[in-house]
């Protein structure tokens, strides 16, 4: 699991919005072949992994120290509003026509993305919330330590279903009706009819020394990664693994933009920390084929990553910096 994968990590400022192509030793330049806007700075023990969400030109970032999310127009980064909540913010969505927040205390913030304002709180009763999804007309929160994906009413602010998953649920991905979710503890793959709520177990992925972390549809395929992982395909049918590509290293996380995947590895030493420490940036096609288009000098810690503007974000919440990828 990433670092106790389910909580968060700090976030204690907002620096002037910049955009910039800095030098090798400074936190903007740390990947050379992107473009950088300043962001929330600051790391602390745990750290999220969805502080990120992209809706055409505006940015959500959730800055967890600071009890708050942060509203930025893109591509320049230009702050336009602040949002404080009751508690540490662990993660960020957007979707169904609102901005959703989730705190270390199990609670669900509501936002007015024009007015950047509280709408809604919505206590979830969960025994540990982690990340939020939005998807099949709700959003959707993991339970990580119940063991268990909440299913939240858009109309009713309330959590009208919970599945039963694996150990530890960590991602999700929507195709449709259907879902499909990823546990991080003992490595589980199922698919949901979001018509009924019903899951079903397809089978595990990996080893006992792994925690697979994150999902990504490409082609025909449903494509996992996390630490102990490289990059493997799974035919979304049946769960059975149609192959492993080798991307130099193991997946952080992944996201499918301008028809294929984009992966930031870690080495197997960082790998083993739990850390995520990213080296590269991989570019996956459905063939395949793998291809490095970008490499981190210096550290760049990966807590989050979208699709959008015809670029790939990635928020490193340590130093404080989005970087923008071209696709």
């Amino acid at each position: 699991m990433r670092l106790a994968a389910l909580l968060v990590m700090v976030v204690t400022g907002i620096a002037a919005p910049v955009v910039a192509r800095g030098s090798s030793n400074t936190a903007s330049g740390r990947i050379p072949q992107a473009q950088a806007v300043r962001a929330c700075a600051g790391a602390g023990a745990y750290w999220p992994t969805m502080t990120l969400a992209l809706q055409g030109t505006t940015a959500w970032v959730a800055c967890k120290e600071q009890a708050r999310v942060v509203r930025l127009r893109l591509p320049a980064g230009r702050k336009t509003a602040t949002v404080g909540l009751e508690g540490q913010v662990i993660a960020v969505a957007v979707g169904l026509g609102s901005v959703w927040a989730l705190d270390s205390g199990s609670t669900l913030y509501r936002i007015d993305p024009g007015r950047a304002r509280v709408t809604k709180r919505i206590r979830l009763g969960a025994i540990a919330a982690y990340n939020i999804w939005i998807g099949a007309g709700a959003v959707w929160i993991a339970d990580d330590q119940g063991g268990a994906l909440l299913r939240v009413s858009r109309s009713t602010n309330r959590v009208v279903a919970r599945i039963s998953v694996g150990d530890g649920p960590a991602d999700m991905i929507f195709r449709g009706a259907e879902a499909w979710a990823i546990t991080h503890r003992d490595n589980t793959v199922f698919r949901i009819e979001t018509s009924t709520n019903h899951a079903t177990r397809l089978g595990i992925v990996g080893g006992s020394d792994a925690a697979a972390e994150r999902l990504a549809l490409l082609g025909d395929g449903l494509w996992i990664t996390g630490r102990g992982l490289g990059l493997v395909e799974l035919d979304p049918t049946s769960g059975a693994t149609r192959r492993t590509v080798d991307i130099g290293g193991t997946g952080i996380d992944v996201v499918s933009a301008a028809g294929v995947l984009w992966v930031p590895v870690r080495t197997a030493a960082v790998d083993r920390t739990g850390l995520p420490t990213m080296t590269a940036v991989r570019r996956v096609g459905v063939d395949g084929s793998v291809r490095t288009v970008a490499t981190a000098r210096g550290r760049v810690d990966v807590h989050g990553l979208a699709a959008g503007l015809g670029s790939v974000w990635i928020a490193d919440n340590a130093s404080g910096i989005l970087y923008r990828l071209a696709t």
